[in-house]
């Protein structure tokens, strides 16, 4: 039994020592895996220490230095947008003159005096005697206008008393209305009014309003809400503007305030020259009483009226005889052709359901276009200016002002900038997602080659800091929380170093103000691209024969 026992013992002893061995022979194992891995990374990182230092040393010429100096920082507003041409003018035919044929192409430069169109003249012909026959009937309309001539008087339209007399002798009745919203004001009701604010007093109570001369009026509160009295006094004395005070009954000051007429009536006129002022302020008139007297009241706005739409006429025989002349509509000036009216159709489809209700109503309400609107030929250009417009952010709209100078630069003509100026700043704000822009448009000079369409991009100088430490604003490194530049670099391993942090202030597209951080003469140290891992990816994908994804 002991022997047995014995045998099963070295058993275990032996099965133990066989476990022992092979977790052994597996550590070993995971030991030499761990160490060939960490010889491979190490490998790997100094092949790529290795690498990234040549490519900087490649570099070294492409690494810049600077000098921080002082200088001035231009902000700007920058945008770009299609260009057009402003001085543009739509060429017509007057109603009733057919075209035979448009001679002129689009996008074609024309003379003045050149033939833009052939038309039939015996619809010149037609039209001119139609023309004639309403001429004529204007100039009978004139003669019975003649006749309706402005009033040679103003006169009260209600009884009252003059409070305030605006016009007098001499003065122009439109300019007097412009300047002061009346020529007169007349009192309606007997009363003068003041307002008290943060009063107790209640409608009906009795209270002395007392004038600058120190005399006392009797007033009456007429109404009183929400802590605000009315009072009222009598209109004859006090006068329009004239500042009180009011006491109560125990002669308690309450207040003060600035009379004003309680029912006031405008006296109105439009034409003419006031020749005579027949009341004086503080009279009594009844309704019908002449105001004022008025010379040089000319014609009625009828007769006004009737003799523009003459003119409209005349300016239309005179084109039409210039056509008959020559024998064709013509350049009325030098320019291009920008495109061709004449014949356009618009497009089915394109008009929404209350377009095309207001366009049938008119078909069928009015007489055929022929008879009564001018036919379009042509868009012609004088080719003198062009204009841009450009969004502008909502943080900059306020700085711009009309009469600002840009600088423009149209790739389609060449790097050659242009100068222009602000000439229109649309401050309706536009746009979605959290976005809001603003407009601004810029006019310029038309240089050859130009055509609209063709993209500009714009920048408007909107202020400046001045004699403020400045650097490239390349090489300033920006952080979530911070800015800083390298002070120093080192042409054997071409590393940058000595990073230095600054406070940043105005910055433009080339240059950023540093207000803090650096001193005059320090000299600072960038490249284009200074991330060492980005250089690097650069570098190893041109060696691959490819670019970087």
């Amino acid at each position: 039994m002991d022997e047995q026992k014995r045998k099963d013992n070295e058993l275990f002893d032996a099965l133990k020592q066989s476990k022992i061995k092979k977790r052994r022979r597996r550590i070993r194992r995971v030991l030499i895996v761990l160490g060939v891995i960490a010889l491979l990374l190490f490998l790997l990182v100094s092949s790529l220490q290795r690498r990234v230092r040549e490519v900087m040393s490649s570099r070294n010429d492409e690494v810049l230095s600077c000098s921080v100096v002082y200088g001035t920082v231009s902000t700007t507003v920058s945008g770009s947008g299609t260009i057009a041409d402003v001085d543009t003018e739509t060429v017509t035919l007057p109603a009733g003159v057919e075209i035979l044929e448009v001679s002129a192409e689009a996008n074609s430069r024309v003379r003045q005096g050149d033939v833009l169109a052939t038309v039939d003249m015996a619809t010149v012909m037609n039209t001119l005697s139609n023309l004639q026959q309403q001429i004529e009937e204007k100039d009978k309309a004139l003669a019975e206008a003649s006749r309706d001539k402005v009033s040679s008087s103003i006169s009260a339209g209600v009884s009252g008393r003059v409070k305030k007399i605006y016009a007098q002798k001499g003065d122009d009745v439109a300019a007097c209305m412009v300047r002061d919203g009346a020529l007169a004001l007349l009192s309606q009701d007997g009363y003068m009014a003041l307002e008290l604010e943060g009063s107790a007093l209640r409608a009906g109570d009795r209270v002395s309003v007392v004038r600058e001369d120190g005399s006392e009026l009797p007033g009456t509160v007429d109404s009183a809400a929400n802590g605000r009295a009315v009072i009222l006094v009598t209109d004859r004395g006090p006068a329009l503007d004239e500042p009180v005070s009011v006491r109560d009954a125990e002669g308690a000051v309450l207040g003060s305030g600035t009379l004003y007429i309680h029912n006031p009536l405008r006296v109105t006129g439009y034409a003419g020259t006031v020749s005579r002022v027949a009341v004086r302020e503080e009279q009594s008139v009844w309704s019908g009483s002449t105001l004022f007297t008025l010379s040089d009241t000319s014609t009625s706005a009828r007769y006004d009226a009737i003799l523009k739409e003459r003119r409209e006429l005349e300016e239309t025989m005179l084109e039409l005889l210039s056509i008959h002349r020559s024998g064709a509509l013509c350049a009325p000036f030098a320019g291009t052709v920008l495109s061709i009216e004449y014949g356009k159709e618009e497009t089915p489809g394109t008009q929404d359901g209350a377009q095309a209700a207001i366009a049938a109503y008119t078909q069928s309400a009015a007489p055929a276009a022929s008879d009564t609107e001018e036919t379009r030929v042509l868009i012609l250009s004088r080719d003198v200016e062009m204009s841009v417009t450009i969004p502008v952010d909502e943080s900059d709209i306020l700085a711009l002002e009309l009469g600002q100078e840009a600088e423009l630069t149209i790739d389609s003509t060449g790097p050659e900038p242009y100068r222009g100026v602000v000439t229109e700043i649309d401050r309706t704000a536009s746009g979605g997602a959290g976005v809001t822009a603003y407009a601004a448009t810029v006019t310029f000079d038309k240089a050859e080659h130009m055509l609209g369409g063709m993209t500009a991009d714009v920048s408007i100088a909107i202020g400046g800091t001045e004699n403020v430490l400045v650097l490239p604003t390349a090489a300033i490194h920006k952080t979530s929380a911070s800015a800083y530049v390298y002070t120093s670099y080192d042409t054997d391993t071409g590393m940058f170093g000595d990073a230095r942090t600054v406070t940043l202030g105005v910055s433009a597209k080339d240059l950023t103000e540093i207000r803090s951080g650096l001193q005059e003469g320090e000299v600072i140290y960038y490249m284009e691209t200074e991330d060492p891992f980005e250089i690097f990816m650069q570098y190893n994908a041109g060696r691959n024969g490819g670019d970087r994804p």
